[in-house]
């Protein structure tokens, strides 16, 4: 079924003026996206492959990308996420979408850009997700993406500040494509650690192999450090949910 998706995605984006190696990167792309999310079903997943096509070539306003029009695609982690998106948001990045990554792909229109504003939600599956976007939609929040349990929502900032959100001047475009907190790195750092004292202690004979007793400690204990990790970032996700507040500016960490 996918397969037959897939080629008819792939023959509506030609018919859109996509060039051949794009169509083929985008749809390697998605497939492998559909493969990590563990979804069986690409029409559920991305819609119709006609209008999917369309959201694919073309811009929220129905125009296809210019060619001075910049991009950009850059990731961090749920600790600084939506702090960064805000404060890239004011410089005119307007994300459409998520890659199969977890990057967020963003776009601005130099001579036209205007601020945007962004807020992440903790959903549980397709149909909170869709309620919660109507929920939103009246005051203005449109779904830009999605990763995980997370609902990733944007507006342009003329919905509440009107003519003031238009820029007249955009900044160049950030060289950093990566964002890492501090906390995100420590965790990272925490867990090299142990896998380094793990194999030492194997290679000193300091843990034992030959007794069963410790291939079940083992096992044990990556079982209750995965599950502890997962509901930590659940969480912290559920935690971070968007303040009715707008947050404030932020310098990159």
């Amino acid at each position: 079924m996918n397969t037959t998706y897939f080629a008819e995605l792939s023959r509506q984006l030609t018919a859109r003026g996509m060039p051949d190696e794009e169509v083929a990167a985008t749809v390697a792309d998605l497939s492998g996206y559909l493969a990590e999310s563990g979804s069986p079903d690409a029409r559920e997943e991305f819609g119709g492959p006609d209008a999917f096509a369309d959201r694919l070539t073309r811009s929220d306003r129905g125009e296809r990308p210019g060619a001075a029009d910049e991009t950009w695609k850059w990731t961090s982690d749920i600790y600084t996420d939506r702090l960064l998106l805000n404060q890239y948001g004011a410089e005119g990045w307007e994300v459409e979408g998520i890659d199969f990554a977890g990057r967020f792909v963003c776009r601005r229109s130099p001579g036209a850009a205007m601020r945007w504003e962004y807020r992440r939600e903790s959903t549980q599956g397709a149909k909170d997700r869709e309620a919660l976007t109507v929920e939103l939609a009246p005051d203005g929040w449109e779904l830009c993406g999605r990763w995980l349990y997370m609902a990733y929502f944007k507006r342009p900032l003329a919905a509440s500040d009107g003519p003031a959100a238009t820029l007249t001047t955009t900044p160049a475009p950030p060289a950093r494509h990566v964002f890492f907190s501090a906390k995100y790195r420590g965790l990272i750092a925490v867990f090299a650690v142990s896998v380094i004292l793990l194999v030492l202690g194997i290679g000193f004979d300091v843990i034992d192999l030959d007794r069963p007793v410790v291939y079940w400690a083992i096992l044990v204990a990556a079982a209750l450090g995965g599950l502890a990790g997962w509901y930590g970032v659940k969480r912290d996700i559920t935690r971070g949910a968007q303040s009715p507040h707008r947050p404030k500016a932020v310098t990159e960490p």
